[in-house]
C-alpha cells in the first residue's frame, strides 16, 4: 500500500441493508460471520474535508493511518498536526506509515521514521508496510513491534503484507493486514488460512477497491465478516491510486450504516 504522492486513507467495515442482493434468494455462503467491525482507513490524503469527514464517522471508523510523503516526512507539518489532534479527540486511533521493503529495510531507518513520527504528531502506532510473510523475517519485525510499545501510549503496530500470511506474525504485531486488493480477486481468490479463527477478529485488517456498486459493497462486507476481519476498508476507487480520499458521499454513508449495523 506503499503511497503514491497522496496522503491519507481510511477503512472502515459494512453490514448494509440488503446484503441478500449479493447472492439473489440463496443468501450468503455459510461461515462464521463476525460482529462489532469497525473502519479503517489508509488516509493517503491531504489533511482537509476528507479528515474533517473521518472525525464526524466517530465511533464507526476506529482507525486512520497517516503518510505524508511515504513516512512521516523531512519536517513536521502543523496541518497534520491539527489533523491528528482533532481525530484523535473523536476518538479515533491514528498510527503512522512506514515502509519495511519485506524485512530489507535497514531497521535503523524505520526506527527513524518511528521516531519523527511520535516526536512530530504524537500517534497512537506504526503501520508497517510491504511486510515479509516469510517467518525467517518475523525477528525483523518483532523487534520493531518492542521498540514501538517502548515509546508508551497505545503503541498499535500493524503489519501489512497485503495478503494471507503466516501465523508466526501474530506475536510481531496488533493487527495484520491480510487483503488488498481488487473485488473481483476478492470474491473469486482469497481464503483465509484455517488458523485465523483461532484469534478474535480486531486482529484482522481487510481492504477491498474497485467495488462500484451498492450490491459488490454489501457482498464485501459480508465476506470480511465470514473470514473474520474485524476491520475493513472498502472502496470504489481502482488502480493506480484506490487511496487517493474518500469514497463518494452517498456509498461513503451505505459504508458507515452497515459497519455501525454489525
Amino acid at each position: 500500500m506503499r503511497a503514491t504522492g497522496q496522503r491519507r486513507v481510511v477503512i472502515l467495515a459494512v453490514a448494509l441493508a440488503g446484503v441478500a442482493l449479493a447472492w439473489g434468494e440463496g443468501g450468503p455462503a455459510r461461515g462464521t460471520v463476525t460482529a462489532g467491525q469497525a473502519v479503517a482507513v489508509p488516509a493517503y490524503f491531504d489533511p482537509g474535508p476528507g479528515w474533517a469527514r473521518l472525525d464526524r464517522a466517530d465511533p464507526t471508523v476506529g482507525l486512520v493511518v497517516m503518510n505524508p510523503d511515504n513516512g512521516p516526512g523531512a519536517a513536521r507539518q502543523a496541518d497534520y498536526v491539527a489533523a491528528v489532534r482533532a481525530a484523535e479527540a473523536a476518538g479515533i486511533t491514528v498510527v503512522g506509515y512506514v515502509y519495511t521493503s519485506y524485512g530489507r529495510r535497514s531497521p535503523g531507518a524505520v526506527e527513524a521514521d518511528v521516531d519523527a513520527y511520535y516526536r512530530w504528531y504524537g500517534v497512537d502506532g506504526i503501520f508497517f508496510d510491504e511486510a515479509s510473510t516469510a517467518c525467517a523475517d518475523e525477528p525483523y519485525y518483532a523487534t520493531l513491534r518492542g521498540y514501538v510499545q517502548a515509546e508508551g501510549g497505545t503503541a498499535m503496530t500493524i503489519l501489512n503484507p497485503g495478503t494471507a500470511t503466516s501465523q508466526c506474525y501474530m506475536a510481531a504485531a496488533d493487527v495484520l493486514l491480510t487483503f488488498e486488493g481488487s473485488y473481483r480477486q476478492y470474491v473469486r481468490s482469497y481464503s483465509a488460512p484455517a488458523w485465523v479463527a483461532q484469534y478474535p477478529p480486531d486482529r484482522f485488517w481487510q481492504i477491498v477497491y474497485g467495488a462500484g456498486s451498492a450490491v459488490e459493497l454489501a457482498r464485501a462486507v459480508a465476506l470480511s465478516r465470514e473470514r473474520g476481519a474485524g476491520y475493513l476498508y472498502v472502496t470504489p476507487e481502482r488502480l493506480p491510486n484506490p487511496y487517493r480520499g474518500l469514497p463518494r458521499a452517498g456509498y461513503w454513508k451505505d459504508e458507515l450504516v452497515a459497519v455501525g449495523a454489525g
